[in-house]
């Protein structure tokens, strides 16, 4: 059981520090293509000419529009390596500390040996318990 949890753990810290992206594919505006990934990897439709200028028609005219016809984008999600150190500024209770150091030096420093209620006697019997419940041993 330990080992299952020591592998599991070692194996989320791994992939919490790599850096994932969701990559969509968009051809001529619309959304061909999405995937998660590790880093940036090259989407395509399968179109010969990506890269091209798109043609648009409209009241019969053709007009090349400057945007290519196809485009990738990422959406990526990444650990941010450099962590910033907050320092914050305690101040110590005198009080407190007075107490827990005489309430620490006291435990070690009982007698173990001599305990205090060695003189600690058994109560005294006020009733015979034998004759109250009338049990003898014959």
């Amino acid at each position: 059981m330990k080992k299952v949890v020591s592998i599991s753990l070692a194996l989320l810290m791994l992939t919490s520090h790599l850096g994932f992206a969701v990559g969509t594919h968009y051809c001529g505006g619309l959304a061909v293509e999405a995937k998660l990934m590790i880093g940036h990897e090259h989407l395509d439709c399968g179109m010969a000419d990506m890269d091209k200028e798109c043609e648009s028609k409209s009241d019969g005219k053709t007009y090349l529009d400057k945007t290519p016809c196809c485009e990738n984008e990422y959406l990526s999600v990444e650990v941010e390596d450099e962590f910033k150190l907050s320092v914050e500024q305690t101040s110590l209770n005198i009080d407190f500390a007075a107490v827990f150091v005489v309430s620490y030096l006291h435990v070690f420093s009982a007698d173990q040996e001599n305990p205090q209620l060695t003189e600690y006697g058994p109560p005294l019997v006020t009733e015979d318990i034998p004759i109250l419940h009338q049990v003898f041993i014959i």
